[in-house]
C-alpha cells in the first residue's frame, strides 16, 4: 500500500463536501479531469473504492464517514498552519488590550498568554476582565474574546468554540435544595430566559458571574447551570445529569477598523485557534 499525501487527499475531501467533480474543481483552482485522475489513482494505488457514482455526483460510500470526519480535522489543521507560517520567524512588537469575561479570563486565558509568549515574545497584552457585554462604539480594547450567540453588528472576527453549559452541585447538597440563580447582564442570556420560566421558590441566591455562581455552589449553597469548562475546572463540584442543554459561541473580535492591524489580525488567529483546540470546549 503506497503512502497517502495530504495533497491527493485534498481531492477526497473537496469531492466528498461537494458531491460533484465539477465543484471540487472550482474549489481546487484545477479542471474536474484532473480530480477526477488523481481520485481514480489514489483509489488504484490503496486498493479501495472511496466513492459511489450515481448519475449526476459523487457519493462517499458509507465506510467513508468516518474518513470525512478525519479530513475534516486535518483541513482545519492546515488551515490553521497557513495562517501561522507567514508569522514564523517574525516576534512581533507592541500592546493590545483584551476584553474577556472572567471566567474566560481565570480559567483559560492563562495557558493561552503562555504559548503567545513563546512564540511573540515581544508582544504585551493588556486583559481587561469584565462580564459587560462588548459596546463597538467604544474602543476599550483592541480584541474581544465574548460568549454570545452572533457578534453585535459594528464587529468582525471569528467563530472560535461552542461553549456548553451543565448543571452541577456539591457532595451531599439535596435534590430538593433551591437553584443558584443568573442576575444582572447574566440573566439576560438564553440560560436567564430558561431560569426565569422557573417557580421563583426553586431559586435561591443569584449572582452575576459564573466563577461567583461556582465558589457559591462549592460551598453547599444550591446546584447551578456553569459553563462545562468553570464546573469540570473544580474538584468540589459533581456533574448533574438530565439537566436541559444549552450553549453559545465564543468569538474574538475587533472593531473593523482595527481589525487589519498585523498584530491584531495575528492575535485573533492565535486566540480563535487555542480556542478551537482546546479540548477543555468540546462543542
Amino acid at each position: 500500500m503506497h503512502k497517502i499525501r495530504w495533497d491527493d487527499l485534498q481531492y477526497v475531501y473537496a469531492v466528498a463536501r461537494h458531491g460533484a467533480l465539477s465543484a471540487a474543481a472550482r474549489e481546487l483552482g484545477v479542471n474536474h479531469a484532473t480530480v477526477l485522475r488523481r481520485i481514480t489513482a489514489l483509489e488504484a494505488a490503496q486498493g479501495v473504492t472511496l466513492f459511489d457514482r450515481p448519475p449526476g455526483g459523487y457519493r462517499l460510500r458509507p465506510e467513508g464517514r468516518d474518513l470525512l470526519a478525519t479530513l475534516d480535522g486535518i483541513g482545519v489543521a492546515v488551515e490553521r498552519l497557513e495562517r501561522m507560517l507567514p508569522t514564523f520567524g517574525k516576534d512581533l512588537e507592541g500592546s493590545f488590550r483584551i476584553t474577556t469575561t472572567d471566567s474566560i479570563a481565570d480559567i483559560l486565558m492563562p495557558r493561552y498568554l503562555a504559548d503567545l509568549q513563546r512564540v511573540h515574545s515581544k508582544l504585551n497584552v493588556e486583559l481587561l476582565v469584565s462580564n459587560t457585554p462588548v459596546d463597538p462604539k467604544r474602543h476599550d480594547a483592541e480584541i474581544s474574546i465574548r460568549p454570545v450567540l452572533e457578534l453585535p453588528d459594528g464587529m468582525e472576527g471569528r467563530l472560535a468554540a461552542t461553549m456548553n453549559f451543565s448543571a452541577y452541585r456539591a457532595k451531599g447538597v439535596p435534590k430538593s435544595a433551591r437553584w443558584l440563580g443568573l442576575s444582572g447582564r447574566l440573566a439576560r442570556s438564553p440560560l436567564g430566559a430558561w431560569q426565569a420560566e422557573q417557580p421563583d421558590e426553586t431559586l435561591g441566591f443569584r449572582a452575576d458571574s459564573f466563577l461567583t455562581l461556582a465558589r457559591m455552589a462549592e460551598s453547599g449553597l444550591g446546584p447551578v447551570m456553569l459553563p462545562s469548562f468553570v464546573g469540570a475546572s473544580s474538584d468540589k463540584l459533581l456533574a448533574i445529569q438530565g439537566a436541559p442543554p444549552f450553549k453559545t459561541n465564543i468569538w474574538v473580535a475587533a472593531h473593523p477598523d482595527l481589525i487589519r492591524a498585523e498584530r491584531v489580525q495575528v492575535a485573533i488567529d492565535f486566540f480563535a485557534d487555542a480556542l478551537a483546540a482546546d479540548p477543555r470546549l468540546p462543542g
